[in-house]
């Protein structure tokens, strides 16, 4: 059975880069930031959410 990958869903990053992050996500991948929280484990990095 050969199955085709037609799109994503949603992306999720743990960064301590933020601006980084956001710029290859948003730019070459097209993709929008939908989320923004402190991440749990460390809060010294943010978990992003894009779609």
């Amino acid at each position: 059975m050969d199955l085709a990958v037609l799109g994503l869903h949603h992306v999720t990053a743990v960064t301590a880069d933020v601006v980084g992050n956001l710029n290859f996500y948003t730019g070459p991948l097209g993709m929008r930031l939908v989320k923004k929280s402190v991440n749990q484990d460390d809060v010294s990095a943010y978990h992003l959410f894009y779609a």
